[in-house]
């Protein structure tokens, strides 16, 4: 099964990340609370101390540190993905089975998107038991929710990478494509706005909107953006099973 196959070749860095980015949550948090708001953890702890601890470090940590490093590891994995199996000439091993190229099309993305969920739900996790021990209460549940736009941005970001090694039939050429086009997608919606004043869609930009409204902003939850990012990530192993079925090996 491809899906073990993929687990086999990234369980290494990915074993790495899950204990990594968890750890850092953890200490920024700690480091987040302890010095920018002491006051939100004592036992009789203004309530506005508590509410501002909270928002802070699910912005900060969360909408800031664990998103970006959701989008570099999302196009790291998609380098590893089905655009290796060309260079190492086993595509035409896989794509001669008997299963349809659309399996191992979807297959590989699943096994990607499964990875970035789990790194998701445990930087959230480990951010929002943080914040519990340290203030000594559940302000909001809210911080949760942060999980499905971390997933998403991550999705993107690997659908981009898994995609464009596919087309270069080569991982590393395949990241330095998608790093340019997530770099694009960085810069261009700041100076769309700059220069005309109108809004530019970004994965970035969404993740950490998301990220304010689950800390309690009271911005409107990006639903426009979670459809269309949503769309986007479906997007690439749509591509990319076009392209696997029109591929030669």
């Amino acid at each position: 099964m491809y899906f073990w196959k993929y687990w086999r070749d990234t369980r290494t860095q990915f074993i790495g990340s899950l204990i990594a980015l968890p750890a850092l949550c953890i200490l920024f948090t700690v480091i987040a609370v302890k010095i920018g708001d002491p006051d939100a953890m004592r036992k009789a702890a203004p309530p506005s101390s508590v509410i501002r601890a909270w928002a802070t470090t699910t912005e900060i940590i969360v909408g800031g540190w664990a998103s970006i490093f959701t989008l570099i590891w999302g196009l790291l994995l998609g380098a590893a993905s089905l655009g290796e199996e060309f260079k190492e000439k086993t595509a035409d091993f896989l794509l001669v089975r008997p299963r349809a190229r659309r399996y191992w099309a979807w297959m590989g993305w699943w096994a990607g998107v499964c990875e970035l969920t789990v790194l998701a739900i445990a930087s959230v996790g480990a951010t929002f038991a943080t914040l519990v021990f340290l203030t000594g209460r559940v302000q909001t549940w809210l911080p949760l929710a942060i999980i499905l736009p971390l997933a998403l941005g991550g999705a993107v970001a690997f659908g981009l990478t898994y995609f464009m090694a596919l087309v270069a039939r080569n991982g590393r050429q395949g990241l330095s494509y998608g790093m340019g086009l997530l770099f694009i997608n960085l810069l261009l919606p700041a100076a769309v706005y700059y220069y005309w004043h109108v809004d530019f869609p970004s994965v970035l930009g969404f993740m950490m909107s998301a990220c304010k409204w689950c800390g309690g902003s009271p911005e409107a939850f990006p639903t426009g953006s979670l459809v269309l990012w949503i769309a986007v990530a479906l997007a690439f192993p749509f591509a990319a099973q076009l392209l696997l079925g029109r591929a030669e090996v």
